[in-house]
């Protein structure tokens, strides 16, 4: 195994596993909802609950990254996320007791978030990182593509239960190969770990307009695909009779769409510029809500959309992530930590409010789509006309 692919091999597979939870759930939601007598908005929670933990545990995980190496937060975060997968068995006839099991995954598995991240940052400069952020966006559809496969063919065939240990499993796996391979890219260790620097870190960012604009890109994609992620199970399997498993085989085309878009801007990275990438993604929501007005009713057609979507993030990814990479190298943790626990608060926070205000449909999709879009655009003017942090 070459040394210098290593860090973008281990970051595809930390990036992977902290998707995992929400890939192999997704089917198997319907079915909870009916098993715990529950509303769906109940057990979209579910989804929420892992990516509020995910993204507030990135907050403790950058600084300590930083201060103490890769390695060793690695370990802590496998810890806390089996501590959590244990849980879940114990909460298999309690939603809520579930809902804390998934929550403390979602604690530990901010570590991967974190780490995939700061190892490409790490190890990559100037257009290796950028590719290396595309190649890391294209690899990481993979469990988008495959964890609803399995977890569909997993619901029908064995039950929803298995998924947990399914999950357990392959964090085990992971676990086994870093025991082995997993490198400490990290050459020199930060300053030890004071809270004052931390915050005034973390505040120095939070003003930064460069910070800003390229964070802004990953929350409005982020929300758009998530609230698509956590509806499209119940206007699949409901308005057009899918089971889990046929349902898992059906989002490998949108799940796709994830790939194709990263593979775009990774191909087209210095024919077009970021704003003309940019300028493209956000058309494609439009075009996703165009189709679902006109042609809801058809299934073909609503996976079509949600395939634009997908292309959509997927393209927008690598611009986001390269961006403030390229801008703060020093502080790989901090930047890694504050735009992944950002991202993924507002995202539980926005997509929660979402689903408990509009009923999983094809309408309700192509308003988001619609919203996502406008807000696309208008990031992109204000980042123009006020930031010009951009290649135009």
């Amino acid at each position: 195994m070459s040394a210098a692919r290593l860090p973008l091999l281990f970051s595809i597979a930390f990036m992977a596993c902290s998707q995992l939870t929400n890939g192999l759930l997704a089917p198997a939601l319907p079915q909870m909802a009916v098993h715990f007598s529950v509303e769906e908005h109940l057990v979209q929670s579910l989804i929420l609950c892992f990516i509020l933990g995910l993204g507030l545990s990135q907050l403790v995980y950058g600084p300590l990254a930083d201060s103490f190496g890769r390695r060793r937060i690695f370990w802590w975060g496998q810890s806390i996320f089996l501590s959590g997968n244990m849980l879940t068995f114990f909460g298999l006839n309690s939603l809520y007791l579930l809902m804390l099991g998934v929550l403390i995954q979602g604690l530990g598995a901010g570590s991967n978030q974190i780490l995939a991240r700061c190892l490409i940052s790490d190890s990559y400069r100037g257009l290796e990182l950028k590719h290396g952020f595309a190649w890391l966006g294209m690899a990481a559809s993979v469990i988008p593509v495959i964890g609803p496969v399995v977890g569909g063919l997993v619901t029908a065939y064995w039950g929803w239960h298995y998924l947990f240990f399914i999950i357990g499993s392959a964090v085990s796996i992971l676990m086994m190969m870093a025991a082995k391979w997993l490198p400490e890219t990290q050459t020199e260790l930060g300053s030890p770990l004071q809270f004052k620097r931390v915050m005034r870190d973390y505040f120095n960012l939070a003003l930064n307009p460069h910070f800003i604009a390229y964070s802004c890109l990953s929350w409005i994609a982020s929300i758009g695909l998530m609230y698509m992620i956590s509806s499209a199970p119940f206007v699949l399997q409901h308005d057009f009779g899918l089971s889990a498993d046929s349902y898992g085989l059906v989002m490998i085309i949108p799940a796709a769409g994830l790939a194709l878009g990263s593979a775009f801007t990774r191909r087209y990275n210095g024919r077009w510029s970021e704003l003309q990438v940019i300028a493209l993604a956000s058309t494609l929501p439009f075009l996703a809500t165009l189709i679902l007005l006109l042609r809801g009713n058809e299934l073909s057609w609503v996976v079509l959309a949600m395939s634009l979507i997908s292309a959509s993030v997927g393209s927008i990814y690598p611009i986001s992530q390269s961006g403030l990479f390229g801008l703060f190298p020093s502080q790989a943790g901090t930047v890694s930590a504050l735009s992944g626990t950002s991202q993924m608060t507002l995202t539980a926070l926005a997509v929660g409010l979402l689903t408990s205000i509009l009923l999983p449909s094809t309408n309700g999709m192509a308003v988001i789509f619609t919203v996502m879009g406008l807000c696309l655009m208008l990031a992109m003017v204000i980042q123009v006309m006020k930031v010009r942090p951009l290649a135009v």
